[in-house]
């Protein structure tokens, strides 16, 4: 294992320990030798403050020599002003015995943290980073106390109130700026998710587009199959996790590697490369998913997506439950005549009337018409198809024709339209979980 490891392992052990020993700098010292030691820190603390650019310089050094993994460049000087700026708040803290409440990160190691969330740099590696700094800085404080103060016992408090100082700052400063870096991490994946969802928008709306370009900056086909799908969550605010229950519902289609998009926090638009026509399997997560027909090309692409997202629309519509995929062919005409759902309901109501009803006997009577008109109007193959004997089917069409108040056959593409509507518009009963 590296030595520098083997610290950082010790310096963890010991970072419990102290926070029970923090006391020791916080409250007020005991009589005239805790004077003497306080009097000492800030002595010492003082006079390296001539020596805060080889002491930031050198906390840089050795950080890079256990972490050659940091790239050059930008992400050096990143590393260095946070350096040099911890430095100068430690010596301040010390000299100023600074209580830990009033202690937080300076402002340019903040920059720092925020700017190494752009360049990708990890949580993980910044809070090793800090490690290993911290490894230097109780190094250079026992030498410096060392060098000036000759007495032993007062020394050894010293180095003892340095180094547990120096942990309760670790562990305060690592603390706060744990919630810098998740803020910065989430706007930069909420920025960097837009940016991604409005370049697949113009792909999506403009002609002037290059496939092949487009396709790159991808890492996608645009000139093959597609079956597109639109996941949103059942309801706003739900914390389903999206990209994985996508990943699971293409997977259910095909092995390809998907192309995910967030558009906004409940939605996620999906392209699967392949060719299939069967329905994907319905998710257990509590989302509504529209699925597009099997396309091919630039057009494909965008026609997939646009039959997803008017399939979506139709189940949400309907209040479909959570875990339903709606394949745009089983409601393609609701998707046509609902893009105005007071309008549409408005339609079924008119041509329906009281048949429109969510009553036992009027969905009976809308499922025997449709069974009806199915047959081309034929009692006998209707009842087959219904299971149903031709004189029940006679009874229950005599029985329609009475809450329409008119003869079936007048307007009946309008009638045979309002009942397809209320079909795919009505909530299906949630279908039994394994």
């Amino acid at each position: 294992m590296d030595p520098t490891d083997i610290g950082c392992l010790r310096l963890n052990a010991q970072i419990s320990g102290a926070k029970l020993t923090i006391w020791r700098y916080a409250r007020p010292m005991a009589r005239s030798s805790e004077k003497l030691i306080l009097a000492t820190v800030r002595r010492i603390a003082t006079a390296l403050v001539p020596e805060l650019p080889s002491i930031g310089d050198g906390t840089l050094s050795h950080i890079l020599a256990a972490m050659p993994e940091i790239p050059q460049g930008g992400m050096i000087d990143l590393a260095r002003a946070s350096c040099h700026a911890n430095s100068k708040a430690i010596l301040h803290a010390l000299i100023n015995s600074v209580p830990f409440e009033q202690i937080a990160p300076p402002a340019e190691v903040v920059q720092s943290t925020r700017a190494m969330v752009q360049h990708n740099f990890s949580y993980d590696a910044i809070m090793r980073a800090y490690r290993v700094g911290l490894i230097y800085w109780c190094k250079r404080w026992s030498d410096a106390v060392e060098q000036h103060c000759r007495d032993t016992s007062t020394a050894v408090s010293v180095v003892s109130y340095g180094t547990t100082f120096l942990i309760g700052w670790l562990d305060l400063i690592t603390h706060r700026l744990s919630a810098e870096y998740r803020d910065e991490a989430e706007r930069v994946a909420r920025e960097g998710s837009l940016a991604w969802a409005a370049f697949v928008q113009r792909i999506l709306t403009e002609d002037d587009v290059n496939m092949r370009d487009a396709g790159l900056r991808l890492s996608y086909n645009l000139a093959g199959h597609h079956v597109a799908l639109v996941l949103h969550r059942h309801q706003s605010g739900d914390q389903t996790p999206l990209d994985s229950t996508a990943h699971e519902i293409a997977g259910s289609l095909s092995q390809a590697k998907p192309l995910l998009v967030r558009p906004d926090i409940d939605t996620v638009w999906c392209w699967i490369p392949a060719q299939v026509g069967r329905e994907a399997r319905p998710p257990q997560a509590a989302v509504l998913v529209g699925q597009g027909r099997p396309a091919v090309g630039i057009i494909g692409f965008r026609r997939s997506h646009r039959e997803a997202c008017d399939a979506l629309r139709v189940a949400r519509l309907a209040g479909y439950p959570a875990g339903t995929v709606t394949h745009f062919d089983h409601v393609e005409l609701a998707a046509l005549c609902g893009s105005d759902p007071a309008y549409c309901r408005a339609f079924i109501a008119d041509k329906l009337g009281p048949l429109a009803d969510e009553t036992i006997e009027a969905r009976r009577l809308r499922a025997t018409l449709k069974g009806f008109f199915d047959a081309n109007s034929n009692l006998r193959a209707a009842g087959a198809c219904l299971g149903l004997h031709h004189n029940t089917i006679r009874y229950r069409l005599d029985r329609a024709e009475t809450l329409l108040g008119r003869p079936l056959k007048q307007n009946r593409l309008h009638l045979e339209l309002a009942l397809h509507l209320a079909d795919r518009l009505a909530a299906p009963r949630p279908a039994p979980r394994a």
